[in-house]
């Protein structure tokens, strides 16, 4: 669960106008062999708003398995984890274009919007997705962030 402190830095990011109605367009995918899926599950943004998830195929080289979830989608601090991975393992309420990160021989541009196991919300690189190319938006996960409204 998000704390009073949790959401203020969440919402003062420069991402905070995702959640204030900005839009930002996603690039068609060249072959996104593994997309993300709608199973018609819904979650509840730290604005209260209820909205669909997909649900998206990640990957961690870790020996722990864990993927980092960052406070932006310009990377910076890890707010929390995510302890699970696999084919449909965690989901994801949107994605946006932000900084590089490098995997091994993998990187990519776009970030996921999803809340870690501890219960902060943040991002999640794509490098960590399965199927796509070096630096290409998920081809089944919604590009614009939803509104708070």
């Amino acid at each position: 669960m998000a704390t009073e402190a949790s959401l203020a830095r969440l919402l003062a990011t420069p991402v905070a106008a995702l959640f204030l109605g900005s839009a930002t367009a996603v690039p068609a995918a060249a072959a996104d062999e593994q997309p993300c899926v709608s199973d018609g599950e819904y979650q509840t943004l730290p604005t209260g708003r209820s909205v669909a998830v997909e649900r998206c195929p990640d990957w961690s080289p870790r020996p722990d398995g864990r993927i980092p979830v960052y406070e932006s989608p310009h990377g910076g601090t890890a707010v929390g984890w995510l302890d699970e991975t696999g084919p449909r393992a965690n989901w994801y309420v949107c994605q946006v274009s932000g900084a590089r990160q490098d995997l091994g021989g993998y990187w990519n541009t776009w970030w996921a919007l999803t809340r870690s196991d501890t219960g902060a919300w943040g991002w999640v690189n794509e490098v960590h997705f399965r199927g796509g190319g070096n630096g290409e938006a998920d081809g089944g996960l919604a590009g614009d962030c939803p509104r708070s409204g």
